[in-house]
C-alpha cells in the first residue's frame, strides 16, 4: 500500500504541470507583456514588435485606399517588409486606451472604436514565450 501511495503521487507529481492554467487577461504576466508591446509600440521598435508576435500569423487586417484587407503573414522577414501598412501611426496611437477583453479559450484583446469601426489586437499565451500578438482586425462598428 504505502508503495502505491509513493507512485500515485510521483505520477501526479509528473503530471502537475499538464494542469496548469495559462495565465489570465487580468493577470500580471498580461499586464507585463502589455507594457512591453506599447512601449514597443511607442518607440516604433520593429525588431522587438516581431518578438511579440506569434508566426504564421493567420489574420492581419491592413488598410489601402481606405479599403481594408485582412489576409496571413507568413514570416518575421514579410512582417517586416510591410512593416509600415501592417503597424501604423493610427494603431500605435490608441494601444493606450484600448479596453482590455478576455476572449474564449484563454486569447485576450485590445480593442477601440473609432467613428464607425471596431480595431483589435488579439493575444494568447504561448508556453515557453509567454504573450504574444496573433492578429489584429479591422471590422464594422
Amino acid at each position: 500500500m504505502k508503495a502505491f501511495l509513493i507512485a500515485s503521487l510521483f505520477v501526479t507529481a509528473l503530471a502537475a504541470p499538464c494542469w496548469a492554467k495559462d495565465p489570465a487577461c487580468n493577470g500580471p504576466e498580461f499586464q507585463a507583456f502589455r507594457n512591453d508591446f506599447e512601449g514597443a509600440a511607442n518607440a516604433n521598435d520593429k525588431s522587438r514588435i516581431v518578438k511579440l508576435i506569434s508566426f504564421p500569423v493567420e489574420f492581419w487586417s491592413a488598410e489601402g485606399k481606405h479599403d481594408v484587407q485582412s489576409g496571413p503573414v507568413k514570416s518575421e522577414a514579410e512582417f517586416l517588409q510591410r512593416y509600415d501598412t501592417l503597424f501604423t501611426p493610427f494603431m500605435r496611437k490608441h494601444l493606450h486606451t484600448a479596453k482590455l477583453l478576455s476572449l474564449p479559450e484563454g486569447h485576450c484583446a485590445l480593442t477601440w472604436h473609432d467613428t464607425n469601426s471596431e480595431f483589435t489586437f488579439e493575444f494568447r499565451y504561448v508556453p515557453d514565450n509567454g504573450f504574444r500578438a496573433i492578429g489584429y482586425e479591422v471590422g464594422a462598428y
